[in-house]
């Protein structure tokens, strides 16, 4: 306790000693005649000597001078006219004086610095709700507190730790925000720990560790990375044995989640937690044997909320959710990581081992998966609010494991069940597969709560949006309509869709079991789950769809083979798992079992042509063609029966969009032939074949099938369907599905046909792309360079048709537009390296000169009027980039983006995993596939 203030009177416990007032006395009398004066000059503040005392500090009294109450005293002088003492008695005195004062004041001093003695538990939990498990907790219902009981650490450590986990019980139901329900945060190692009258919440760091039984070079290594403490409490009671007790209720009414973060991060507004409106929810307050949960009801605050807050909030300023935490107990030590192979398809774990010799790289990487013992079984539960028969379609594609289970030697180890009563999802005892809604369709996760020290998966979690079915049985109305609905044929749009959702749910728990994604799968047979698998529709001899193998059924060759390197149990000899896991990646590479994964697919400059979302078959093009036959059939076919009776025909702009876009992601596969590259996961010494680039006639053919797409016939629609594109009713408003152009609210069909001329100019104009095409020419004059590619796109532009219709005119104008901006686009590119950049000006000057020229022909030589107009538009486009003193002028394209794809058609992040082996909301793989994994 620091001095008293003035005015303000002190405790009894710091009341002024007896002795005090004789020092008083005596100090008026003898410094009456005496002026006292601080450093800054005389001090107004002290109006009596008797108001001297000690100066303290830490509880000490200096005795190198006095203080007044309010400034230390630096000397003293003889006031004018005063009565005065010889100066050395003054001295004198005043030595034999503060001598006395230190004594007499040091009882006060002492009482005042005193421990406060705390109260026994038994003392401060009277009359509060007991709550016994993994750690004692103390429910008070009626104020909203919990209170936790931290016995003594165990013999050599320094607390108790656990594995942390928090998420959302409730979510904020929007897709692009990502605030969903039992969406599961990071898994962390967390220590409690008392360190004086404070009890902390400390996180570890396990991305740097000591493998070693060395306790010297492990605390090098832990004293020289930092840890996090989360949260500190007071003590407010203790018992002899050295059990404390704290008030756990403001580590769990607060923002774990980083909901206000990311809010602001997707642009809905600035919030902050509202303290007065978010409370402990003492129902959800658990201490079982081996985990403790807790809930809180969390309302957030805000101004200008976003688009997305207020579609999904009732009152968009204020938003409010509810969060869980968990605390887990720690699995023993019978675990063992088994060690992460590139070939092998599993995610891992990644720390630094500081430990290792020093012909060993320090990069530790162990595989994620679930501890299952020969006689084990693995157990997943489906979310009793999933409705049929969706719920059992879940429940069969999930159960799909178990034949991968068996061929790894469990004949019983994976099994579905309906998640019993009362069980609450993110209970870290069960494996969920848990229904999501949403305003608007995205992704489905799978992911779940590990021991971030062995990677061993602890609880498994599926969440699986509920819109994503609702999307595919649109996407087969348009292709088959709706006349099959509810026959269950094999054209029925419903069973389709449930098919597909089959696929989801295996796709998802195949996560959570530890795999990632294999997007080489479908170049193999539709080999894995673990692929995005785009619907294989056939056209049949008579040009009719056949939808009878859309999907596969069950797991693949690769799931066998993926489970069987992360789950065989080779028995307690390590070198002889060593051995046979080996021997399982020399059989999967035989036997042609590639695996590639996101950052082999994703990318828009991606090299790999058997590595995509959404596709079929080992040959992009011939895939790409069917797929275009296909759409051909489906928009030809396209009519009133492509919604259901008595649903507004506006609706058919939504089931158009996808059967428009039905090649786009073949489309993608194509494209990475140009400019691409064969290669693998290869290990030294496996046998795999090096790297290798494309057949230059495989290339080119790319290229013709890819020009194809740009040619008015199959961009146009025709009469019939445009016929049928109605605007949208009263209180049917627009949204994200639909084109989107410029003539609303009319449907626009030259904006559809810019989106997707524009699709295919960009695939072909990508930086990276186009910076390969450039070097794989200049090693080998076989390959197509970048000028070939350019010449190629720059005829679309100049070219004319003779006696072209106007329909088909100002489609090819269309065409020439989106030319012209992805080539301005990628001159303009800071991805662009000079090279390309040299070549793309070079295209962009001469075809500014041949624009021009063209633009003066006189009228009647050839040229309309439109024409002459677009291509003056054209070439003073180009010449204002070329001149350009300044950054070049916008180009406006004529076409918007294309309308969302898979699920929700964004750009995802880079995928990636933390060091301390979780997924962060920024380094994650799956965004926008309808999937994720994370934990």
């Amino acid at each position: 306790m620091g001095p008293s203030q003035p005015g303000v009177a002190r405790s009894s416990v710091t009341s002024t000693p007896p002795m005090t007032s004789a020092c008083d006395e005596l100090f008026s009398r003898v410094l009456m005649g005496y002026e006292i004066l601080s450093s800054r000059g005389p001090s107004p503040g002290c109006r009596y000597p008797s108001r001297f005392h000690g100066w303290r500090h830490r509880g000490a009294v200096s005795q190198s001078w006095l203080s007044c109450e309010r400034m230390p005293v630096r000397y003293i002088r003889p006031k004018t006219g005063g009565i005065q003492m010889p100066r050395c008695l003054l001295v004198l005195f005043l030595v034999i004086l503060s001598a006395v004062f230190i004594v007499a004041i040091s009882p006060a001093v002492a009482a005042e610095d005193a421990p406060e003695t705390l109260p026994r538990l038994a003392e401060k939990t009277k009359g509060l709700e007991p709550v016994v498990g993994l750690l004692s907790l103390h429910l008070d219902p009626s104020r909203g507190r919990v209170w936790l009981e931290l016995p003594p650490a165990p013999k050599g450590e320094t607390g108790w730790t656990f594995i942390y986990v928090e998420g959302l019980t409730s979510g904020l139901g929007s897709n692009p925000v990502g605030l969903d329900r039992s969406q599961i945060g990071e898994s962390k190692l967390v220590t409690l720990r008392r360190v004086g009258g404070r009890v902390l919440v400390e996180q570890l760091n396990l991305a740097y560790r000591a493998l070693t039984d060395d306790p010297a070079e492990r605390r090098a290594v832990r004293e020289s990375f930092a840890t996090s403490v989360l949260w500190a409490g007071d003590v407010a009671a203790e018992d002899p044995d050295g059990t404390v007790l704290v008030d756990f209720t403001s580590f769990v009414v607060r923002d774990a989640h980083e909901v206000a973060a990311t809010l602001e991060r997707t642009g809905q507004g600035s919030f902050h937690l509202d303290e007065e409106r978010s409370v402990l929810d003492p129902d959800a307050v658990h201490s079982f044997p081996d985990n403790l949960e807790f809930e809180a009801l969390l309302t957030f605050t805000g101004v200008l909320p976003g688009p997305q807050v207020q579609a999904t909030a009732p009152t968009a300023t204020v938003v409010t959710l509810r969060q869980h935490h968990s605390f887990i107990r720690l699995p023993d030590d019978a675990y063992r990581p088994r060690r992460f192979d590139p070939r092998a398809g599993s995610f891992s774990i990644d720390f630094l081992d500081y430990a290792v010799p020093l012909d060993r790289p320090l990069a530790t990487r162990w595989i994620v998966r679930h501890r299952l013992r020969r006689d084990g079984r693995i157990i997943y539960y489906v979310d009793r609010g999933v409705p049929e028969p969706i719920r059992s379609a879940l429940m069969e594609g999930a159960s799909w494991w178990s034949e991968a289970f068996a061929a790894a030697g469990f004949p019983d180890g994976f099994k579905v069940e309906l998640l019993p009563e009362g069980v609450h999802p993110l209970d870290v005892r069960y494996n969920v597969i848990q229904w999501v809604h949403r305003a608007t369709r995205g992704w489905s996760y799978g992911g779940g709560v590990i021991d971030p020290r062995t990677g061993e998966m602890i609880k498994g979690h599926v969440l699986l949006g509920s819109l994503r079915v609702r999307q595919d049985r649109l996407l087969f109305e348009g292709l088959a309509g709706t006349m099959a609905t509810g026959s269950g044929r094999a054209d029925d749009p419903v069973v389709l869709a449930l098919a597909r959702i089959r696929q989801l749910a295996a796709h998802e728990v195949g996560h959570t079991l530890g795999l990632a994604h294999n997007f080489a799968a479908s170049t193999y047979g539709r080999a894995s789950v673990m692929d995005y698998p785009a619907p294989l529709v056939r056209v049949t001899s008579e040009n009719k769809l056949d939808f009878s193998s859309a999907y596969a059924v069950g797991a693949g060759a690769w799931d066998l083979f993926a489970i069987r390197y992360a789950y065989t149990d080779f028995g307690d000899d390590p070198a002889g798992e060593e051995a046979e896991l080996s021997h399982l990646i020399r059989d999967g590479l035989s036997r042609g079992l590639l695996f590639l994964t996101d950052a082999d697919a994703r990318p828009a400059g991606a090299a790999e042509p058997r590595a995509n979302l959404w596709d079929n078959g080992s040959d992009p093009v011939a895939a790409l063609e069917e797929t275009l036959a296909v759409r051909r059939i489906a928009l030809d076919r396209f009519g009133e029966d492509a919604v259901a009776p008595g649903r507004p025909l506006a609706y058919l702009q939504e089931v158009l969009a996808p059967v428009y876009f039905h090649h786009r992601y073949q489309l993608d596969a194509a494209a990475k032939l140009l400019g691409g590259l064969e290669y693998s996961y290869a290990l030294r010494g496996d046998g795999q074949p090096p790297a290798r680039r494309i057949d230059p006639a495989r290339q080119r053919q790319a290229l013709a099938t890819l020009m194809s797409i740009l040619q008015p016939a199959s961009l146009d629609l025709s009469e019939d369907v445009l016929a049928l594109m109605t605007p949208r009713p009263a209180r049917f408003g627009l949204n994200r599905e639909l084109f989107h152009g410029g003539s609303d609210p009319v449907f626009d069909p030259l904006a559809a046909a810019a989106a997707a001329a524009r699709q295919v100019v960009d695939a072909l104009l990508q930086p990276e792309r186009a910076s390969r095409l450039v070097d794989f020419h200049r090693r080998d004059e076989e390959q197509p360079g970048l000028e070939e590619v350019l010449e190629t796109l720059a005829g679309q532009v100049m070219l004319r048709e003779p006696h072209e219709s106007p329909r088909h005119a100002e489609l090819r104008r269309t065409v020439g537009r989106a030319v012209v901006d992805g080539l301005l686009a990628l001159a303009a590119d800071d991805r662009t390296v000079s090279g390309v950049r040299a070549r793309t000006v070079a295209t962009l000057d001469e075809l500014a000169a041949g624009l021009w020229q063209a633009s003066g022909t006189e009228p009647g030589g050839g040229l309309s009027a439109a024409d002459r107009a677009h291509r003056s538009l054209l070439a003073a486009d180009i010449q204002r980039f070329l001149e350009r003193p300044a950054p070049p002028a916008p180009t406006h394209r004529l076409s918007p983006p294309l309308p969302p794809g898979s699920p929700i058609g964004g750009q995802p992040g880079a995928a990636g995993v933390t060091a301390a082996g979780a997924f962060r909301p920024d380094a994650h793989f799956s965004l926008d596939s309808g999937c994720s994994f994370r934990y």
